[in-house]
């Protein structure tokens, strides 16, 4: 049932809503979502900035590739197929350019160009390799005699004109070379189209007047191109002939990711949050009060989106769809608080919050530091998911402490309701050492196959939908895998730079140790040097074109020519650039590439930067490691080989990974040291995190899973996440002293809890469809669920043996300081410090023997203001014959006062003047360091209460805070301070007053001494005055 509106704040309750709602507005208006995880790769790796670039800037990036398949041996009829094809695709104005009619209009000047200018296009090393060979008389008579046989054929139009300037064909050994720019080798042209080896397939390529990767342009591309298949498969089905399309480009993989990534975090948060609820609905004596415990997450997360825009303009779609997974990690703080609020007594927040504030900041520190250590991380994704995240966890942790206390002030007892978590929670932590052992063996089993492998296919980073794989697939079987080759880009502001750079990056290849490396390659220069190596051929061509070889070659040209019918003088402008090869070149002909070239090149020039780009591509001789190549070559041009990249990924993840366990680890055990202050307990805290590391990454290797970039995670989940699990629960062991502590119980069913709600959110994740969410779900999933089991069966008999286990009593000759302080001994690291400094620094128990003057062995004592419990400890270990009753307004400082006390005293919470309740007068009464707190009236009350509660020969023991004398009490002006902004109020008052007033009230003081050197606390030792002296 719902409690009643008056105690829920409705007003705060709303208005906080709003403003959450508001500020999640504010920031999506403000902030992008980007959709591009390759760009969120490390740009200080020089291997993978030069692919990135490359990804970038590619033509190819854009261009859409569509395979044309028929089912029957027929090449004109392919060939048809695709013109309409090609027509329909014009016609949809979404293209700027179709097919290969651009490159099949300029191959004849190209041609034109190389013929017109052999003398510059062959460098003295081709020049003896490729044309000396051929100036034999039986090499230039089969020429020759080649020549005669194509032009008695049909397409030998045109070619007349070349036989007089190229009689040896140098030409085709130049543009040979450029079948290396197709996609297979085995591919031919014919009639002006690319046809498949088989004959059965055509290549069309086109390119958008669009973006491909622009999500809403990719829509319109893929329903156009729906729209001609069917089209298209109906014109050619009447002849029955069944047309196949296959059309593959970035639109594909970029609508894929659109359409998967938004519903795999629209299911995500939907479904995170709806397996949640569900959970704490079951979980709380009143369901409907469980719901409110997400309200710390969704305000958390909508706020950390909030401050998120104000530092950024964009936000990964990655990190988004694990905002479903940080819901349920930060609503770990909203379940334990209201399991503290939602009880069958009535509760107060301010308690609640006090308690999960003592047992659950250690957890939030841990896991907030394990999140921000991955800006240190070089993914850009991993640095956003640390921020975002870092900042969710902690306002979730702030408004539960902040805002949850004035929108719960208080709730009324709940009615009885037998719930199922709790006894789940005692099981789980019950199992003692039968589940140590099993989690012992498990570890050891796992630990055989804990050796993560790393995934590093920049494939998978981009998720794409079983049609388009299977599209990649098909046209990689029938026209080769272009990942095979080595990309290469040049880029300058001016052509003529862009070709100066060419011809560097084609003479360092030319020079390389590998002499097979450029023989499956095709570069610029080949055909358009630059100014400087068009004079070094120039001057190489004169060189090796030396009388004896001009009249050796001009004779067998005419010998030639008469044997097959060609005229006189049929040679004479070839023969003229033997001798003068300037006067040979066309007059026009500056050396700079002509623009309407630059496609069938492989040339692109950016509008916007003015910026000329050159991509070509070539394939690395067998043994030659692509290490080597980018070494040697990354200085003349950015590389991208796919092999290269693929292992420098590898190498970093294995880095990253390292380097995070590096960072956070170290972190981790420092907050755990600090915190706890025993280093044994702190190995007890971690145990559970290294049964999760080695179980998980055991699981990963039997399930097949290498870490990929999604996993790298794993040490922040399980270090910084999984081990909340292990400190709420030694926090709790700390706090309360024993499992079946009623606050114990209901924080292993908070653990228990949070866990669950966990796995649920992981386990969404786990459930997707973008390979990188997948990933991430089940790495979490199984890291938070080894985590959570870990907790559960490894600490308890661990805990139990360290905490609950009373140690043997120090003989009563034993320093009493070392006594006292062993009853601290498993409580929290303030505590145990404050007892040590106080029983090590304050005077106060050297000089209690000479105040105290107990006529006889007390039996009971009473303490007003019994704080930690130190004083009375001390009283317990120096009269092991009393009891002592203490009262105390902190419920904190009376819960450990009681721990350690244990069965010789009792500490009741309460403010004086009230009285601890004593069975029988007591022997003696301390107020020590407390008098300045009370008013003059709470004071007299509470010394006549005194003075009744005492026996006849009782003795009143009062240590005072006085006004100080010196002139920089630096500690009394701090204290002063605090008073004022935090209360209470303070009374300060003479040593006369006060004796008067011990006086009026029934007291006798027989000792009156300084307790320090400065006179600021003062004793009295008094004694109850005989019945009718004084004042009563």
């Amino acid at each position: 049932m719902m409690p009643s509106a008056s105690r829920i704040n409705i007003s705060v309750l709303i208005a906080v809503i709003l403003g959450a709602l508001v500020l999640f507005y504010v920031g999506w208006q403000r902030t992008a979502i980007d959709t591009d995880i390759v760009s969120s790769l490390p740009h200080d790796d020089p291997v993978l900035d030069s692919a990135m670039h490359i990804f970038r800037n590619h033509p190819m990036q854009d261009q859409i590739t569509i395979d044309v398949g028929i089912d029957r041996d027929d090449t004109d009829l392919l060939v048809a197929c695709g013109l309409d094809l090609s027509a329909r695709l014009e016609n949809s104005g979404l293209f700027k350019s179709v097919g290969m009619t651009d490159i099949q209009e300029q191959l004849p000047r190209l041609v034109d160009q190389v013929v017109n200018r052999l003398p510059e296009l062959f460098t003295a090393a081709m020049l003896e390799k490729d044309v000396a060979p051929l100036l034999t008389p039986e090499s230039v008579d089969a020429a020759i005699g080649g020549w005669q046989e194509r032009l008695l054929q049909m397409d030998a139009i045109g070619q007349a004109a070349y036989i007089a300037r190229d009689p040896l064909s140098l030409k085709d050994s130049l543009l040979a070379r450029l079948l290396f720019l197709a996609p297979s080798q085995k591919a031919r042209v014919y009639k002006g189209q690319l046809i498949s080896a088989d004959g059965r397939h055509l290549l069309v390529t086109a390119v958008p007047t669009g973006s491909a990767t622009d999500t809403a342009f990719a829509r319109r591309l893929s329903a156009t191109l729906e729209k001609i298949d069917a089209s298209l498969g109906q014109a050619f089905s009447g002849r029955g002939i069944q047309v196949t399309l296959t059309p593959v480009g970035a639109f594909r993989a970029a609508l894929d990711n659109e359409v998967i990534i938004r519903r795999d975090v629209q299911n995500a948060i939907l479904f995170a949050t709806l397996g949640i609820a569900a959970l704490l609905l079951i979980a709380f004596p009143r369901p409907l009060i469980g719901l409110f415990s997400l309200l710390p997450a969704l305000v958390g997360t909508m706020t950390a989106f909030f401050v998120w825009s104000l530092f950024h303009d964009a936000i990964s779609i990655m990190v988004l769809g694990f905002g479903g997974a940080i819901i349920s990690i930060t609503v770990d703080h909203g379940i334990a608080y209201l399991l503290f609020l939602d009880r069958p007594e009535k509760a107060y927040g301010k308690q609640a919050s006090r308690e999960i504030w003592a047992i659950g900041l250690l957890a939030t520190l841990t896991t907030v530091g394990a999140f921000a250590a991955l800006t240190v991380s070089r993914f850009d994704i991993f640095r956003q998911l640390g921020q975002f995240a870092a900042m969710g966890i902690a306002f979730s942790f702030l408004f539960v402490h902040l805002v949850f206390p004035r929108i719960f002030p208080s709730l009324p007892a709940s009615r009885p309701r037998r719930l199922p978590l709790p006894k789940l929670a005692d099981r789980l932590f019950s199992m003692g050492t039968k589940g140590l052992v099993a989690t012992v063996l498990f570890a050891a089993g796992m630990a055989v196959f804990a050796r993560p492998g790393f995934n590093a296919d920049v494939g998978a980073m981009n998720t794409v939908s079983q049609e388009s794989l299977a599209a990649e697939k098909h046209l990689m079987s029938v026209w080769g895998n272009i990942f095979s080759k080595v990309f290469l880009l040049t880029e300058a502001d001016t052509l003529v730079d862009l070709q100066r750079k060419n011809d560097r990056l084609l003479a360092g290849l030319e020079s390389d140790p590998d002499a097979d490396l450029l023989d499956q390659a095709f570069l610029p220069s080949m055909l358009f040097p630059g100014p400087e190596r068009r004079a070094a051929n120039l001057v190489a061509w004169k060189a090796f074109w030396t009388p004896d070889r001009r009249d050796s070659l001009v004779r067998a040209l005419n010998q030639a020519g008469t044997r097959y019918g060609f005229a006189d003088g049929a040679f004479a402008p070839y023969i003229a650039t033997l001798e003068h090869p300037e006067t040979a070149l066309p007059a026009s002909h500056d050396g700079t590439i002509p623009q309407s070239l630059f496609a069938l090149v492989g040339i692109s020039a950016d509008a916007g930067s003015n910026v000329y780009r050159q991509f070509t591509s070539l394939a690395l001789p067998t043994g030659y490691s692509g290490e080597r190549f980018f070494a040697r070559y990354a200085n003349t041009a950015t590389i991208f080989d796919p092999a290269l990249f693929s292992r420098q990924l590898g190498e970093l993840m294995v880095s990253t990974f390292t380097r995070l366990i590096a960072i956070i680890a170290p972190v981790v055990v420092i907050l755990l040291l600090i915190f706890f202050a025993d280093l044994k307990l702190t190995l007890i805290a971690l145990a559970p995190v290294a049964f999760a590391m080695l179980a998980t990454l055991g699981t990963l290797t039997l399930m097949g899973r290498r870490l990929d970039i999604p996993s790298l995670m794993l040490a922040i989940i399980i270090l910084g996440m999984g081990i909340d699990y292990s400190l709420f629960l030694v926090r709790a062991y700390q706090r309360y002293g024993k499992a079946d502590h009623p606050g114990f119980t209901l924080i292993r069913s908070a653990v228990v809890m949070t866990s669950a709600s966990t796995l649920v959110g992981f386990g969404v994740l786990a459930l997707a469809h973008h390979t990188l969410l997948q990933s991430a779900g089940i790495t979490s999933l199984l890291g938070i669920g080894y985590s959570a089991l870990g907790a559960f069966l490894i600490l308890p008999p661990l805990l139990q043996h360290h905490v609950e286990r009373q140690p043997s009593p120090l003989p009563s000759s034993a320093d009493i300081q070392a006594r006292v302080c062993r009853r601290y001994r498993s409580m929290e690291p303030y505590v145990r410090f404050f007892a040590r400094f106080k029983m090590r620094l304050d005077p106060m128990f050297e000089q209690l023997d000479g105040v105290i003057d107990f006529p006889s062995t007390p039996q009971t004592l009473l303490d007003i203001g019994s704080g930690f419990g130190v004083p009375a400890c001390w009283l317990a270990e120096t009269f092991p014959t009393a009891r002592v009753y203490g009262i105390e307004p902190d419920p904190n400082r009376v819960r450990v006062a009681n721990r350690a006390l244990g069965g010789e005293g009792t500490v009741i919470p309460g403010l004086a003047p009230s009285l601890p309740d004593a069975p029988s007068h007591a022997d003696g009464a301390f107020m020590l360091d407390m008098m300045h707190f009370l008013s003059p009236e709470d004071l007299q009350m509470l010394l006549q209460r005194l003075h009744g509660a005492l026996g006849a020969h009782g003795r009143l023991v009062i240590r005072n805070v006085m006004t100080p004398t010196r002139r920089f009490p630096w500690h009394w002006w701090i204290d002063r301070l605090k008073s004022r902004l935090l209360g209470p109020r303070t009374f300060f008052r003479s040593s006369e007053a006060i004796q008067a007033m011990i006086n009026q009230c029934g007291f006798d003081v027989q000792t009156v001494c300084q307790s320090d050197a400065h006179g600021e606390l003062v004793w009295f030792g008094c004694r109850k005055a005989p019945e009718g002296d004084g004042d009563q």
